[in-house]
């Protein structure tokens, strides 16, 4: 799978302009101040930045790790550990509002011989659970945004979109989670959606409607199943909550690692910007987006731009790339033991008969 995205232009592109915006970034700081900054950097609160990205992680898979016991599809803490950090990881890489996230972690359910309905039943309820109040940072930062700083009319009308942007995808994911009516309504449109694409391509294969009705009944059984049953719910929204909590207390120990330390609210505003740049990212791990938004939004509250930037980047490497950087290991287990195993799985080609 990775190599089938690197291999894209699809992906270099983005990339080679989100290093364009990274360098931009860069150059438009005092790098003699920015190198001064990295050399004082104060171990010990760099060190509780990567302790806080680590429980982070941990707790995004300690929300997998419970939901599956509550939908009595238990695995070893290890293997929730494994496929929340590589799902979580290739969404940074291709983010796509968190739906490539779930793509792969649909797969890597599915290997663990989960069932296909309860896959995405787990899926779209662990991705709300660890999204939803991320979205309630973006509404928190966008509150005191406008009650500390005068903004001007272009920049009241970009968080407007922002936040209506943020309330639609919020309302539709609760409406389709709660309400199986809504939820039945919704697969209704999507299968005439997919019933007119399959006849406009002309793809008879596509049409399978007895299947897809099957896969919906047990899907929407199984989400009635966690829905009822608020006990399900209650401890992994308990993860989720610790788990966003953390990833902040990451990103204010960065600043504490540049001897510079900023009142929560200016994190917060900074903090809802990166959440934003990343969820809707068009660059590979946010590249770019993410470092310039956060730095700027820094500067626009009148904090100093090199220092800012520095912590910024050290939130950025702690949190985002070195998780990045294991999964690859992860990865290769996952689905390079899963290219293996459709070989050994395969039929045995017939043999040639010797000639006489």
């Amino acid at each position: 799978m990775s190599h089938r995205i690197l291999g894209k232009k699809r992906f270099w592109f983005p990339a080679a302009l989100g290093l364009a915006v990274f360098m931009i970034t860069l150059n438009r700081a005092d790098l003699k101040k920015l190198g001064e900054s990295l050399q004082d950097i104060n171990l010990y609160w760099a060190a509780s930045a990567l302790l806080a990205s680590v429980l982070s992680y941990l707790l995004i898979a300690a929300v997998l790790h419970r939901l599956l016991r509550g939908m009595r599809h238990p695995l070893p803490f290890a293997d929730s550990f494994r496929i929340a950090l590589v799902s979580t990881a290739l969404n940074y890489v291709m983010a796509v509002g968190g739906l490539s996230g779930m793509a792969v972690k649909l797969y890597l359910l599915s290997r663990e011989r989960v069932p296909p309905s309860s896959t995405l039943t787990i899926s779209i309820v662990h991705g709300f659970l660890t999204n939803t109040v991320a979205v309630l940072f973006v509404y928190l930062g966008f509150f005191y945004l406008y009650s500390e700083y005068k903004l001007s009319g272009r920049e009241m009308e970009v968080g407007i979109l922002i936040l209506a942007v943020a309330f639609v995808l919020t309302w539709v994911t609760i409406h389709s989670i709660i309400s199986e009516t809504f939820r039945k309504r919704m697969w209704h449109g999507l299968m005439l959606v997919y019933t007119w694409l399959g006849r406009k391509f002309r793809h008879p294969s596509w049409l399978q409607p007895e299947r897809a009705d099957s896969f919906f009944q047990n899907f929407n059984r199984s989400m009635n199943l966690l829905v009822r049953d608020s006990r399900i719910l209650l401890v992994p929204a308990l993860f989720a909550v610790l788990d966003w909590a953390t990833m902040f207390l990451c990103l204010k120990a960065s600043f504490l690692a540049v001897h510079y330390p900023v009142d929560n609210r200016s994190l917060l505003v900074g903090f809802s910007v990166g959440i934003f740049a990343g969820l809707f990212s068009i660059t590979p791990a946010s590249i770019g987006i993410m470092e310039g938004s956060m730095a700027g939004s820094f500067y626009l509250m009148g904090l100093d731009y090199d220092r800012a930037l520095v912590a910024t980047l050290i939130y950025r490497v702690v949190y985002y790339f070195l998780p990045l950087f294991v999964s690859f290991f992860f990865y290769k287990d996952f689905f390079v033991s899963s290219a293996e195993q459709l070989k050994s799985d395969a039929p045995p080609s017939p043999r040639q008969p010797s000639p006489p």
